[in-house]
């Protein structure tokens, strides 16, 4: 491994790669051989349908859980007008400044750690604290003009905004503040402080995320944030107040997922539902500054640097899809967020604008057809779930019922089902699983509904009770790959003797699983006998995997 190492040294840092030598090395390729031939709809399906061996494109395509169609192919109209484009809240700012990267503040972070944050990348505190003294302590030095603030949690309650204007003082006004009222619950908290807070300050967030987490789609999601929106516009019109005014003082909160083109439709289509609202309500254009925070549900304890991989393509749909500002998590925040996991984070989202330069334009992925018709898409889904809170009486009566939660569970459940079935897949969970002990999670995470739970708690199952596995092997069988890549996501190990071995009764093993044997062997219970057909070809693969563990029936 040194050896390569210093090779690639050499091959790298030792080449003469300054602009005076690349300019006496012009490319190969001359500029006539980088150009191409207009192509028409129908080349492009004739390459698919030999490329996929005469099956259509459409064989391609995919429904994702909104029931929403993404397409292989989408076809160009060369006339067609110009789409708007999604701009972010402050597209000046966005460009010269880039988006807020967000470190979201804990009870327990010290003065010492957000200090290194907003030196490291941090250009947006979100403080969860309800205890004025510490979130004093927590902010002792920190230049509150310079830095976007929002409260989330026991911190978004008027009583902390009071206190925090007045230790900001005379640079409150000029301090960006997301109060983060809901509003249903903090509707009339936010109405008492409308007169007189600064032009600045948004009183009002309506947060899809926290219900992302609870398991809703992403229709699902901006429907409930378009209503919380309007809920806001109702209450204002119902208290005579000024309905452009209170635009002003509402913020969206989003979740991005691990799918970077989910993310830059959600935030293009939430922006779209917000116009169309406010078209609806007779509003001239305000700016709805959209916050997008990556997906907990996304996460895993298991492998857990696999989640790096999921925060960067979540931040990555936010940075393209225009979110005024984002706040990613570190990998291990499912079991306590450690401070170097969390600079990877920021440090993240300073690459993209840093190197990838991703702040210096608008809606980049505007006009490209297939971004167009997701958006379309989406926005209409949301529109739809929109309704359907609308004529639940709106927001308030909507939870109240049930409505939300009962969308939340349905669409969590119909997602697990999906992990149960083989038809989704998580990387480091169920695909190349790796041997290694499943930490707990912390209890503020508990509600989060997250697909990897389910294999989480096989693996613990395992881990508590050590079965003793075997592999049966027959003659000529094929299997035994196949079946220890299903044991491996359980967490399982087995050892695998012949049919007819001497050795099976002295190996006392807790189960048997017959690889191309259909009965146990002599003095094996058949309840501790396992198919490997049953194992592999089973409708809910998780089942026999929870039974093999010692844990029951899964979920």
């Amino acid at each position: 491994m040194a050896i390569l190492e210093n090779v690639f040294h050499l091959a790298v840092f030792c080449r003469d790669y300054s602009p005076v030598s690349l300019r006496k090395k012009p490319m190969d390729m001359p500029s006539t051989e980088a150009e191409f031939e207009p192509a028409e709809m129908a080349q492009w399906t004739a390459m698919v349908g030999r490329i996929l061996k005469g099956a259509p494109p459409h064989s391609l395509d995919r429904t994702d859980e909104d029931g929403l169609v993404t397409h292989a192919l989408y076809p160009i109209v060369d006339d067609a007008a110009p789409a708007p484009r999604q701009l972010p809240a402050a597209p000046r700012s966005r460009l010269a400044e880039g988006w807020q990267v967000v470190q979201t503040v804990t009870p327990d972070m010290g003065n010492a750690e957000i200090l290194d944050a907003l030196a490291s990348g941090a250009t947006g505190l979100a403080l969860t604290t309800g205890d004025m003294a510490a979130l004093e302590a927590q902010l002792a030095g920190v230049i509150l003009p310079a830095v976007g603030i929002s409260l989330d949690g026991a911190a978004a309650s008027a009583a902390q905004y009071r206190r925090l204007l007045a230790f900001a003082g005379a640079a409150a006004a000029a301090t960006q503040i997301d109060l983060g009222f809901d509003p249903v619950d903090g509707f009339a908290d936010g109405m008492a402080l409308h007169a007189d807070a600064p032009a600045s300050h948004r009183l009002f967030r309506s947060d899809g995320w926290h219900w992302h987490n609870r398991g809703l789609s992403a229709a699902q999601e901006i429907g409930l944030v378009v209503a919380g929106c309007a809920a806001v516009l109702r209450g204002a019109d119902a208290a005579g107040a000024d309905m452009a005014a209170l635009a002003g003082r509402i913020s969206a909160r989003i979740a991005l997922p691990a799918d970077m083109f989910a993310g830059i439709i959600a935030c293009r289509a939430t922006r779209r539902l917000w116009d169309g609202l406010l078209a609806g309500c007779g509003i001239d254009p305000v700016p709805l500054p959209v916050s997008g925070h990556a997906s907990l549900r996304m996460m895993s304890v298991l492998d857990a640097e696999v989640n790096m991989l999921r925060m960067t393509t979540a931040l990555l749909g936010g940075a393209i899809g225009g979110a005024d500002a984002m706040a990613g998590f570190g990998h291990d925040v499912l079991t306590g967020e450690s401070a170097g996991a969390r600079r990877i984070a920021r440090l993240a989202q300073v690459m993209m604008m840093a190197e990838s330069h991703l702040q210096a334009s608008l809606d980049p992925a505007a006009g490209a057809t297939f971004i167009e018709s997701r958006t379309d898409a989406l926005a209409a889904a949301g529109w739809r779930c929109f309704q359907q809170i609308e004529q639940a009486g709106g927001l308030a009566a909507a939870r109240k019922a049930g409505l939300v939660a009962g969308w939340a569970d349905d669409a969590a459940t119909a997602r697990e089902a999906r992990i149960r079935s083989g038809d989704s897949d998580l990387l480091g969970v169920t695909l190349q699983p790796r041997s290694e002990t499943v930490p707990q999670v912390l209890p503020e995470f508990a509600a989060v509904r997250r697909p990897a739970m389910l294999i989480e708690d096989i693996r613990r199952a395992a881990a508590a009770n050590t079965p003793r596995v075997m592999i049966l092997r027959g003659e000529g069988a094929t299997q035994e790959d196949a079946i220890r890549a299903r044991l491996a996501m359980a967490g399982l190990g087995a050892v695998t003797l012949p049919e007819g071995d001497a050795g099976i009764e002295a190996a006392r093993p807790d189960w048997v699983i017959g690889c191309g044997v259909d009965t146990p062997p002599a003095g094996m219970p058949q309840a501790h006998f396992l198919r490997g057909d049953d194992l592999l070809r089973a409708d809910d693969r998780l089942a026999p995997l929870m039974r093999l563990a010692g844990g029951g029936e899964a979920g």
